[in-house]
């Protein structure tokens, strides 16, 4: 049973169950206080689940709590217990200090000495520590699974991280969903290929800091449903097009190849236009709202011909590539200027209609501003 820990102890060993498996398993209330409270504990729930570590733990503490008191002449020391919350977490954390206050609220305790089944229990060593001072951190793991659990449990604090998640996670699924992708449709002999190309972009993208374009572009979407904007449909207009463009790219590359590379180039010259107008279509939604809403349009005309200027470049690039594995060194090298120097006039283009649009709005607003200082 439960009991009021006394006032003269003056050393606490805690031992922590952070997922209250003496809560869920054996149906006890935390903390308990005592040897004999805790023994019953462990018992129970060693009953209620032979293979839980928590067991290991609780007789760990009792073991260390009697050393303390066999070696330590007047020893005033004391084994609690305390648990969290199943779904662990910021409710655990909380609940076990809550636990903690009730103890150690009611005694002058000078220090304690952790006892955990592992790394996860000593997630809460900054709580305890912020309460009272720690002497030690005992952890006790069975030691045929010790590497295992520290492993699991390092593999399991990665995926929560929101920084790993993140970063990690999406090209590993993406490159998964392409596997499946072309086992479905036979195409596994260009798999590699496809992998290659998308984790290029990938690093690109990582490299100009836009990794998260994709989570960026969902979320638009979704600001566009809700808002009723035509956007919307020029989004879904984006995705088909780059799904469209993705199976042409495949489409075009050899059935027999030498290198990846040439069939990444084939990949390119078959999906870059249809890449092309999928980034074109949300630009071309935005700036019809804009239009809807009388709101002027400045620098989205030098983004789009940016677009467009690229997706040339890309393509000519290609192409210049083809013609000169195929030993046609002059018609490749005119593709390639040709393809620059339309890029540069397209550029050229975009970045002066954004400037005159620019002055003109400028103009207005002055006009505007001198209009109604003299009816002032």
């Amino acid at each position: 049973m439960n009991r009021t820990v006394g006032s003269e102890i003056k050393t606490l060993v805690i031992c922590v169950d952070r997922d209250n498996d003496i809560g869920e398993k054996a149906g006890l209330k935390t903390p308990i206080i005592g040897k004999e409270a805790s023994l019953s504990a462990a018992t129970k729930l060693a009953l209620a689940d032979p293979e839980d570590s928590d067991v290991n733990a609780i007789f760990e503490a009792i073991r260390l709590c009697e050393q303390l008191k066999s070696t330590e002449e007047n020893a005033r020391v004391e084994i609690v217990l305390v648990a969290g919350d199943k779904n662990a977490g910021v409710d655990a954390d909380r609940k076990i200090g809550e636990e903690l206050e009730k103890v150690l609220s009611k005694t002058a305790v000078e220090s304690a000495i952790l006892v955990s089944d592992g790394a996860e229990d000593e997630w809460i060593i900054p709580i305890l520590g912020s309460r009272v001072k720690i002497d030690s951190v005992r952890r006790v793991v069975v030691k045929q699974s010790e590497q295992l659990e520290s492993t699991f449990y390092l593999i399991k604090r990665l995926f929560e991280d929101p920084k790993f998640s993140r970063t990690f996670l999406p090209p590993v699924g993406i490159i998964l969903f392409l596997l499946a992708l072309s086992l479905v449709f036979n195409l596994s002999d260009k798999a590699v290929g496809i992998i290659l190309a998308f984790l290029g972009i990938y690093i690109l993208l990582k490299g100009l800091g836009h990794e998260n374009v994709m989570v960026d572009f969902i979320e638009d979407m979704k600001q566009a449903l809700y808002s009723g904007k035509i956007s919307f449909v020029t989004y879904i207009c984006a995705l088909v097009l780059l799904i469209a463009g993705s199976f042409q790219g495949i489409m075009e590359m050899p059935e027999t190849s030498e290198s990846i590379l040439v069939d990444m180039v084939y990949y390119i010259k078959g999906a870059i236009w249809w890449y092309v107008g999928a980034a074109l279509a949300p630009l071309i939604g935005k700036m019809m709202n804009m239009l809807i809403e009388g709101e002027k349009i400045v620098r989205q005309w030098a983004i789009l011909f940016s677009v467009i200027a690229s997706g040339l470049i890309l393509w000519g690039g290609s192409e210049c590539v083809i013609l000169l594995a195929g030993n046609h060194h002059l018609l490749g090298y005119l593709y390639l200027f040709l393809s620059l120097l339309g890029a540069i006039i397209l550029s050229f283009m975009g970045v002066t209609i954004s400037r005159y649009v620019k002055g003109t709005v400028i103009g207005k607003e002055e006009v505007e501003i001198e209009a109604e200082a003299a009816m002032k």
